[in-house]
């Protein structure tokens, strides 16, 4: 007990034999215990009144362990924390006694990476899904929703925890508007106005599925207020790659759905959500989605069934076809997922051949039934019939499909060779590509291989302006501006602190969101600067309003200014007939229709499909100004 002492923690708590101290925080410490009566291991939740400043402050942390206390009482599920006891410990304070659950936190599982399977997330989401519904039954609203407020035993089954500021739908101990939560997880109703039912907690749970689904956080930023500004007036982030088992589709139409900003708009339940979630995954076998199915709406008594880690293959095993009693249901739901899938539950499983895949060069997607197996080289187990994709930056991609007996060499990738237009501002600039001058002036027209590295210069006067393109970068339309201060006449001097900042500034058109070595930096608009270290960087351009996106690496020099350029905006107008459909530019909803409606669009190349009732329709196009599409659909 030395080591209590040195933590100035008591011995006992009530009747609780303190056994060690699993956390501490501002206001409190959880420790472990022993309840000597039952032999029964306790977590204890001590709040530290030292670390109240105010009464008003005392008594609101009072009120939220009372609150806790006697929200937990009415709940009664296996995905929640149960609490057993309530007291006071004389010179330490309030105390919580509750269930122990030996385990880690859902927020350190998926900071450490794929440990999970989609299986066994899935199972985690059925579980809270259901536990939430239950506390929602009850008239509870958690309002803090969020992995860390998750605890997933040795056993894989998880537990939502702390209820310390829920709130009961016939009462409340906070104001009107005042923000309670974490914002990263709070609904856009709950930032704005402060006002929660359990549509806000199905938001928060929207989030946290996103999280522990993809690793990523749906509406990121390096700032509190870039966070909450993304989730009020923005859609969620595209997963890239798209999630290895859901289909790219429905994972965005059902993610937009539960993470909608109006509350109306959203799933009615948890539940909801995470049946329609299952219906977008095609990695399941029949028995696997009949037991989360069965995970739903099931007793607060009833046992769960232990998480058993699958290996890859017998995840897409599906049963064999023989007659079952009421099976039917069975048998079209595993026709629809041939349907969408491309077959792929009745043919990937133990049968298939195991191969090496590779490519030359290597690092390509490999998409097997148009579904993400990895990158080359790697080895895949396939059967006669799979349908492969491979596909490179910059290059065609490479379709094959397997027969019996087949050992693929290494594919071979041909480049993509487009013409492209280099522009400047102000025009008649001179051009070198990779170190060779070009004949004529800016704008021309050149060749472009698109499976290499390029390094562009142009040069008018004392004016210039340098840039490096990797494999798939193109121009696009963009007009380079020259600056000058690019150029070695008027280049200036090297500063006399070499480690000053430099900084990197938005030229275009239009805002963007920018990224620097991975790290989002939130969003620029035309004329503003970023601040950076000297030296190169990777910089990432986008805007999801506007269709752009563009990767690039840049060199910041001390005391300089860097410009980044994005093209100007062109105005598309689409016409189909005899009727029109949902038009998408480069695989996203532009939310008009091909009617002759129009949208404003990023200059530069761009997939444009139309999909109407009778079939869909894709078409590439170099935008450098405005321009209208009209064709038969």
């Amino acid at each position: 007990m030395g080591d209590l002492d040195n933590l100035n923690l008591p011995k006992t708590i009530g009747r609780y034999q303190v056994l060690s101290l699993l956390g501490s925080g501002a206001m409190g410490s959880v420790v472990l215990a022993e309840d000597p009566r039952i032999k029964r291991k306790v977590a204890i939740k001590l709040m530290k009144l030292d670390a109240v400043n105010t009464e008003a402050d005392r008594h609101e942390y009072l009120a939220r362990f009372q609150r806790e206390a006697e929200v937990s009482g009415l709940l009664n599920h296996p995905g929640i924390v149960a609490i057993y006891d309530v007291g006071e410990e004389a010179g330490h304070g309030p105390f919580l006694t509750m269930e122990f659950v030996p385990g880690k936190p859902l927020d350190s599982l998926i900071k450490v990476g794929p440990t999970l399977t989609i299986k066994e997330k899935l199972r985690i989401a059925v579980i809270l899904a259901e536990a939430l519904d239950h506390a929602h039954a009850k008239g509870i609203v958690h309002r803090d929703v969020k992995p860390g407020n998750v605890m997933v035993g040795v056993d894989g089954r998880p537990k939502l925890m702390d209820f310390g500021i829920a709130k009961r739908e016939d009462a409340s101990l906070t104001q009107t508007g005042t923000f309670l939560g974490t914002p990263s997880y709070a609904s856009p109703e709950q930032i704005k106005e402060g006002r929660v039912d359990s549509r806000s907690d199905i938001f928060s749970f929207g989030v946290l599925v996103f999280e522990l689904m993809s690793g990523q956080s749906p509406f990121p930023g390096t700032s509190i207020n870039t966070i909450l500004y993304r989730i009020v007036n923005e859609p969620p982030i595209e997963v890239q790659p798209p999630l290895l088992g859901i289909l790219p589709e429905g994972w965005r139409r059902v993610i937009g759905k539960v993470l909608s900003k109006r509350p109306e708009d959203r799933h009615a339940t948890c539940t909801a959500f995470v049946r329609d979630l299952l219906d977008a995954v095609v990695e399941l076998g029949r028995e696997d989605r009949r037991e989360l199915l069965g995970l739903i709406h099931m007793s607060g008594e009833a046992p769960l069934p232990e998480i058993v880690s699958t290996s890859y293959e017998e995840t897409m095993v599906v049963a064999r076809s023989e007659s079952q009693p009421s099976g039917w249901p069975w048998i079209v739901a595993v026709a629809l997922a041939v349907a969408v899938g491309g077959g792929w539950f009745l043919f990937s499983g133990p049968k298939g051949r195991r191969l090496q895949l590779d490519s030359r060069p290597t690092s390509a997607k490999v998409f097997v039934n148009d579904l993400a197996v990895g990158t080359t080289p790697m080895n895949q187990s396939l059967v006669p019939g799979d349908q492969l994709r491979l596909e490179l930056k910059g290059h065609q991609p490479i379709r094959y499909e397997f027969k019996p007996g087949d050992a693929p060499p290494p594919f071979p990738f041909e480049p993509i060779l487009s013409e492209e237009v280099l522009d400047s501002a102000p025009p008649g600039a001179t051009a070198v590509l990779d170190e060779k001058p070009l004949e004529g002036v800016t704008p021309l027209k050149v060749r472009w291989n698109q499976g290499q590295s390029h390094r562009l210069t142009l040069t008018k006067d004392k004016l210039g302006f340098a840039s490096d393109f990797g494999p798939g970068e193109v121009p696009g339309g963009r007009i380079f501006e020259l600056k000058e201060a690019t150029t070695a006449e008027t280049r200036q001097e090297p500063p006399l602190n070499p480690n000053a900042p430099g900084s990197l500034k938005l030229s275009g058109g239009f805002s963007v969101r920018v990224k620097v070595d991975g790290r989002d930096m939130g969003e620029l608009h035309p004329g503003s600067k970023l601040t950076l270290t000297p030296g190169r960087h990777q910089i990432e351009l986008t805007s999801t309003r506007y269709f752009y996106k563009d990767a690039r690496p840049v060199t910041v020099i001390a005391d300089q200014v860097t410009a980044a350029v994005v093209p100007g905006l062109a105005t598309l107008t689409v016409e189909t007939f005899p009727g029109p459909g949902k038009v998408l530019v480069d695989g996203i909803d532009s939310g008009i229709e091909s009617d002759g409606s129009s949208v404003q669009v990023s200059q530069g190349r761009h997939l444009i499909t139309v999909r109407g009732a009778k079939g869909s329709k894709s078409e590439t196009i170099d935008l450098t100004g405005d321009k209208g599409l009209k064709f038969p659909l």
